[in-house]
């Protein structure tokens, strides 16, 4: 699929609000069967590294930190279910979101993991009734947004506080880290 000369796009950068029109470009890109496969092997392997990273700061009680590798993992193994579908279709033509979108590998990713495990985070309070700024309500999902918020400082213009990190359960992240692991055994290609 391409967006040609006669289709100008205006793009606008998710954060920073910059603009920029493209022409005609190519939203796929060839790649031979066998680098395919040689992809799905490594997409694994940074999985795996990930998980490891996970696991190690989350022992460490670097929640956050291990929040963010956490999510890295997820999208390696979004990846690879991309790049196994790919394979088991017989298709050349991989689109270049597998490279550039976070949102992308991360939803791949849930297409074979369990979605309750996106939960990282459960409040023992309903907040619906709770305010969660003064007791545990509410609940924190894994996200690419996520992954930011828990490792960067950031000030909250409208409430006028700082913020950061999330709430995170370090039980939780080995769950996820192990169902990965389990899932990742499973994959066929």
């Amino acid at each position: 699929m391409a967006i040609c000369a006669s289709q100008k796009a205006i793009i606008t950068h998710r954060r920073y609000g910059l603009q920029a029109e493209i022409g005609c470009v190519s939203m796929t890109m060839k790649i031979p069967l066998a680098k395919i496969e040689q992809g799905i092997k490594l997409a694994l392997a940074k999985c795996e590294e990930h998980l490891t990273s996970a696991e190690i700061l989350a022992s460490k009680s670097a929640l956050g930190n291990a929040v963010e590798s956490l999510e890295f993992a997820i999208e390696e193994f979004g990846r690879a279910v991309a790049l196994i579908e790919k394979l088991k279709s017989g298709s050349e033509d991989v689109e270049k979101k597998l490279f550039n979108s976070h949102d992308y590998k991360y939803n791949k990713a849930w297409t074979v993991l369990p979605t309750r495990l996106k939960t990282i985070y459960e409040g023992s309070s309903d907040p619906a009734v709770f305010d969660p700024k003064i007791f545990d309500a509410g609940k924190e999902t894994i996200s690419p947004r996520t992954r930011l918020d828990a490792t960067h400082v950031s000030y909250d213009e409208k409430a006028q506080e700082w913020t950061t990190g999330v709430r995170v359960d370090k039980d939780k992240i080995q769950q996820i880290v192990d169902q990965i692991r389990r899932s990742k055994a499973t994959l066929t290609w």
